[in-house]
């Protein structure tokens, strides 16, 4: 079974929308970060502190290039890792690649109180600034784009219907 690979900007509901995909269609959830602080033993914002954003980055390549040969995954990943083509070739060889588009207001809405790097380390402008130089990659890695503004089961539907396991 093919996997089925989230991805876009913080926020935009890919840990919440692959719970319910992994559910509903049997397939493994995995969350590429989660994996990635399973493997180094800590926690993501220790890496960037510690080893600094290179390092982390090398350590996310690892990841999907060990997850390129898996199957039957909903695969979660962090909003910067498809912006590393390589890391989307790995990722994109075994899955569905679908881009979770949501809007910044509602994304920011969601991250404002975070602990991740970025959004601490950055205004809400800047944090804005950022979501616009990222969409056209989302979508230039995406072979489905979801709208991800509606209802977490809406777009589990949407999901489902873009890829062909369900119909409209």
């Amino acid at each position: 079974m093919k996997n089925i690979v989230l991805f876009g900007f913080m926020g935009c509901g890919k840990s919440t929308v692959g719970a319910l995909l992994a559910q509903r269609t049997g397939r493994q959830l995995l969350d590429t970060d989660g994996y990635l602080e399973a493997q180094a033993g800590r926690k993501i914002p220790e890496i960037f502190t510690a080893d600094g954003e290179a390092a982390f980055r090398r350590m996310e390549r690892e990841v999907c290039a060990a997850l390129a040969g898996r199957e039957g995954l909903v695969v979660c990943c962090g909003g910067g890792t498809v912006l590393d083509e390589e890391n989307a070739v790995w990722l994109g060889k075994g899955g569905h690649m679908v881009f979770l588009d949501a809007g910044f207001e509602i994304c920011y809405e969601r991250i404002q109180e975070s602990d991740r790097p970025l959004v601490r380390q950055n205004s809400k402008e800047a944090l804005r600034q950022i979501y616009l130089r990222r969409q056209p990659v989302y979508r230039s890695r995406a072979a489905f784009c979801v709208d991800a503004d509606q209802t977490p089961q809406q777009t589990v539907q949407a999901v489902l219907e873009a890829i062909g396991e369900e119909k409209a």
